[in-house]
């Protein structure tokens, strides 16, 4: 098994290495301690630093032959695009209240699918859509 304590931030030539992954929603990129297995079947052991997020594209491992990245994968997600700032301040104002993840996209706001959400965001009043996204919590890549 390999054991992963750190993410590794040095880039190479990509065209050089072969490519594993290991595909995590946002709530299985938050896990820095956890037993994961890679497309291609490797066994890997994530010790990170308590706190550590993963992003889409971090590389975890690294040596002569291959690298294994992280790879983001589709979830349900609400994203809410509220017409004028004010509506726009109290979503993420609401959201953050609820102590939930948020991330943005454009003038969009992304926030993981979850069935207490979704009544939260009617019982307020917001229009929003359920999409299948990857999230991450910094601003992402808009779809």
């Amino acid at each position: 098994m390999i054991i992963v304590e750190n993410i590794i931030s040095e880039k190479l030539d990509e065209s050089v290495l072969a490519k594993d992954a290991v595909p995590l929603t946002w709530e299985g990129r938050r896990k820095c301690r956890q037993r994961l297995t890679t497309t291609e079947g490797r066994e890997i052991g994530l010790a990170l630093p308590t706190g550590t997020i993963l992003q889409p594209g971090d590389v975890l491992y690294r040596n002569e032959q291959f690298e294994i990245v992280v790879e983001g994968l589709p979830e349900k997600v609400l994203v809410l695009r509220p017409q004028t700032r004010r509506a726009f301040g109290i979503a993420c104002y609401q959201i953050g209240n609820l102590h939930r993840p948020i991330g943005f996209c454009g003038g969009a706001i992304l926030i993981p699918y979850e069935p207490v959400l979704e009544n939260q965001m009617d019982r307020l009043g917001f229009e929003y859509t359920i999409e299948e996204l990857v999230f991450t919590h910094a601003a992402a890549r808009c779809h």
